[in-house]
């Protein structure tokens, strides 16, 4: 009770306030305010500060890209990529350290710092030149195949799109790692397994993933495949043994003219490169992480012993169970096969330069030897020719075209360029092969298939024409007289369809193909004893519709050097034709453009030294004539004195 009344006490003593309202005029909120000026004695004298961003410290930068936040390492990431596509860092004696820190965040744990890394990793490659990337590719290479091997599989997912990053901007340095980053890709899909002194793989399986097996296996090949095309272009740029258009120039020597010569020619072999690192390690007492790579021919039969096995395990489990009477395969089947076969065409690709260079067949012998067999019973079975499965009904349009795109990328419903590929292989395999008799019905079908394909260009085109134009080389022109002997009732109509599928133009200009088609046939024509095979009455017509192609607007040198081979070895078919075509070539000459040629004068020079070669038994009225078109159409006092001089002789 008493606490009771201490409280009542307490509330009484209170100030109470009134509830009274204000007097008429006070109620009122007032709205003036005092403003006090802010006086800019001077603007900002720098331009770079005016646009008010943050400008970045690079050092500070690079210390926040080793934070133990990962929130602070996304946006170190993203600052940096801001900076470098505005222009606004200057990069030089950062490299280093950039280049280490953007390229350790490949193993980070976060999906999306990763991804991060490689986005500014692509704009460090796209500010920065190949030559000032040199010194440090060894660091992002080192990061790269401690990714690739890493043991958490979403990291070595995110690996390959580093490596995509590489390729597209440095291949060139991807090239000359790939020895050691080869050996991951490997390790990516298989495991390594001893049996006694000899090493060999197994294929791997992935469990608890979102991504089937396959799918992870075939990533992996595809970058492997981009891998070696690279490598193959790589070695056929640096391979100048073999000079295709030559133009050689005849020099008088005059004292009283200042006389100029090339010195620097580009065709002389290079000096080897010495890996002094390489070297001196014995010396320096340095004991290096990869082993010393041996010679070229080496690491070829490394890549095949462990490769082959692994592309034949990996079609074996896609392809159709029952190959008798089932040929469709699904898109995983058909990317795998499309994949593998690819692979498997560069390694010939690297094997034909490696020999060429070397000027040995040791390794090609080798090759066909070890593993013809095992192609042909793998890859060329019942199934040949192989066709994706058709499109799945009740689509939305969404899916629809997402499916078209799939089908397309795996070689279209058709599979032609796995079909043509397979057909190129068993030409590379068996040519000059022992077994070769053993092989006559798979021949049979194969060159059918071709004659088929050939014949429906016009039907089917092709994206790649590329691969056909090769299949078609070594089947009529590459392989020994006893294959073509053994298969003669096959290999005349496939040579007259692609003689006609070449006059009819269904072969594309834009991409090179016409032209490699147009030099298969003259070198093939040019072979006294493939001539004699096939029969003089083959390619008469092929003869008279050459001179035509000096009537176009353009035609590219290594054609006109064609005709050139045919002209000298006195190919009355075709000599009869160009003099025919005399009037017409007249009035074109001088709007043709020679493409590849040194420069306009030198490859007209060329089309003009082709009637030097034809009887020019003409009557002086017609001489006479043809000197008046001469002066006519052509406006070049240089080429119509040489044109009249090649006439007069």
């Amino acid at each position: 009770m008493v606490s009771h009344k201490k409280k009542l006490r307490s509330e009484k003593a209170k100030v109470k306030l009134k509830a009274t309202k204000l007097p008429k005029g006070l109620n009122v909120t007032k709205t003036e305010f005092k403003v006090r000026k802010i006086t800019i004695r001077e603007q900002l004298k720098e331009s770079q500060f005016a646009d008010g961003e943050r400008q970045l410290n690079l050092k500070e930068t690079i210390s926040r890209l080793k934070h133990h936040s990962s929130n602070m390492r996304a946006d170190s990431l993203r600052n940096l990529r801001e900076a470098i596509t505005a222009g606004r860092v200057n990069l030089t004696g950062y490299m280093h350290s950039l280049l280490q820190s953007v390229s350790a965040i490949s193993l980070d744990i976060d999906r999306e710092t990763r991804r991060d890394s490689f986005k500014a990793l692509k704009c460090l490659l796209t500010a920065l030149k190949t030559d000032e990337v040199v010194p440090f590719f060894h660091i992002i290479s080192s990061y790269l195949r401690c990714a690739m091997t890493h043991i958490q599989p979403a990291i070595q997912e995110d690996s390959l799109l580093m490596l995509d990053v590489l390729m597209e901007h440095v291949p060139q340095l991807v090239v000359t790692h790939s020895v050691k980053i080869i050996r991951n890709f490997l390790e990516m899909i298989s495991r390594a397994r001893k049996e006694g002194d000899h090493t060999s793989r197994t294929l791997t399986v992935r469990l608890g993933e979102k991504q089937t097996t396959i799918k992870w296996r075939t990533k992996v090949l595809e970058r492997l495949r981009q891998m070696l095309a690279t490598l193959v272009e790589n070695k056929r740029a640096n391979n100048t043994g073999r000079i295709v258009n030559s133009f050689t120039k005849n020099v008088t020597f005059n004292p009283n003219t200042p006389q100029h010569y090339n010195v620097k020619r580009k065709y002389l072999t290079p000096a080897n490169k010495i890996d002094l690192l390489a070297a001196l390690r014995p010396s320096l007492g340095v004991k290096s992480a990869d082993p010393i790579e041996g010679s070229e021919e080496e690491r070829l039969r490394e890549y095949i012993i462990h490769l082959l096995p692994l592309l034949v395990e990996s079609w074996i489990e896609v392809r159709p169970q029952n190959q008798k009477m089932s040929t469709t395969l699904t898109s995983e089947a058909a990317q795998t096969l499309k994949v593998a076969l690819e692979i498997l065409q560069n390694i010939w690709m690297l094997i034909e330069l490696h020999e060429e260079n070397e000027n040995i067949h040791q390794l090609s012998v080798w090759f066909q030897q070890q593993y013809a067999e095992t192609f042909a019973g793998s890859f060329l079975t019942d199934s040949f020719p192989y066709q994706q499965i058709e499109t799945v009904p009740e689509m939305n349009k969404k899916s629809y075209k997402k499916h078209l795109k799939l089908l397309s990328d795996n070689g279209g419903q058709l599979c032609l360029e796995q079909n043509i590929c397979l057909a190129y292989l068993m030409c590379q395999f068996y040519k000059s092969h022992s077994s070769i008799q053993t092989q006559v019905e798979r021949f049979t079908t194969l060159f059918k298939y071709l004659e088929e394909v050939v014949s429906n260009l016009s039907a089917h085109p092709l994206q790649n024409h590329h691969a056909l134009i090769k299949a078609l080389r070594i089947s009529l022109f590459e392989n020994d007289i006893k294959f073509l002997q053994l298969h003669k009732d096959l290999m005349l109509p496939l040579l007259n369809s692609t003689m006609e599928a070449f006059l009819r133009n269904n072969f594309p200009t834009k991409t090179n193909s016409e032209t490699e088609v147009l030099t298969l046939i003259c070198e093939i024509v040019q072979t006294p004893q493939l001539r004699q095979h096939y029969g003089e009455d083959t390619f008469v017509r092929f003869l008279e519709y050459l001179p035509q192609l000096l009537l176009k607007q353009s035609v590219q040198v290594s054609t006109i050097i064609a005709m050139s081979t045919l002209a000298k070895q006195k190919n009355s078919t075709f000599l009869r034709a160009l003099e025919s075509k005399i009037e017409a070539v007249i009035e074109n000459l001088q709007k043709i453009q020679v493409s590849g040629a040194p420069n306009a004068f030198e490859g007209k020079k060329h089309i003009m030294n082709l009637f030097y070669w034809t009887e020019r038994k003409f009557a002086s009225e017609y001489k006479k004539l043809l000197h008046q078109n001469i002066d006519k159409h052509i406006t070049d006092k240089r080429i119509v004195n040489y044109f009249k001089y090649i006439l007069s002789e």
